[in-house]
């Protein structure tokens, strides 16, 4: 028990400020998951804009990094990236980048295979996650399913483990009526997974101007899908 209270009172620390309700119970949550070391499960936190979703993950991953543990940042488009890797300050890639590898060019032009993941004790921390499709719509890239793929490239390393992060008002992917990977159902029974899921409810003031960002981002992501989105 000292030792997670320890590593609240650093993810406070970076925070910076006094958590909300909710923004303290995702904490809580996020430690027992952390320190529960179950090889398959998934963590969700979801949150609206303005809930302090950027700020809470960006203070969570530096407090891991100041204690050595290995983190990895992901999204699913380039401008996702750059965004989570400005505020949280750490390197962040998209899903494509870090998963897939070319095939030879006498295997054909243009097609992926899935990665070997040699990671070990590792959390994947994945932004924007309503934008991950699980639609059979990338017949160049493995399965043709990303968020199948993202999956089994994560856990077939040694004790990794996912960190799903989303807003649920975002549009999920073209063709589908829900986004999988903000869903603990779908993500339960396609998986088997234990997803613990978390959802910041208050609306609190920004405090570092991250939250502008989210909308920034939110904006490029419909861009990406050539779809519109209403705020």
């Amino acid at each position: 028990m000292m030792i997670q209270k320890h590593f609240e009172d650093i993810i406070r620390k970076k925070f910076g400020y006094d958590f909300s309700p909710t923004q303290q119970i995702a904490v809580e949550h996020f430690i027992r998951f952390f320190f529960a070391r179950e090889e398959e499960g998934i963590f969700l936190l979801k949150g609206y804009a303005g809930t302090g979703k950027t700020s809470l993950v960006a203070a969570i991953v530096n407090a891991l990094v100041s204690l050595e543990y290995k983190v990895v940042l992901l999204a699913p488009t380039g401008r996702a990236a750059k965004v989570f890797a400005g505020y949280a300050g750490q390197a962040a890639f998209t899903i494509h980048k870090k998963i897939y590898r070319q095939k030879s060019s006498t295997d054909g032009e243009g097609l992926f295979n899935l990665g070997f993941n040699a990671g070990a004790d590792t959390l994947f921390f994945v932004d924007e996650a309503s934008m991950i499709s699980n639609a059979d719509g990338e017949g160049n890239f493995w399965s043709g399913c990303l968020l199948d793929d993202l999956i089994q490239y994560i856990y077939n390393g040694r004790n990794n483990r996912l960190i799903l992060i989303g807003d649920v008002a975002q549009l999920p992917p073209v063709g589908l009526d829900i986004s999988p990977a903000l869903d603990r159902r779908e993500l339960e029974a396609a998986y088997n997974f234990k997803v613990t899921e978390v959802a910041l409810t208050d609306i609190i003031q920004c405090h570092t101007g991250t939250e502008s960002d989210r909308n920034r981002i939110g904006k490029s992501a419909a861009q990406d899908r050539k779809i519109s989105r209403c705020f």
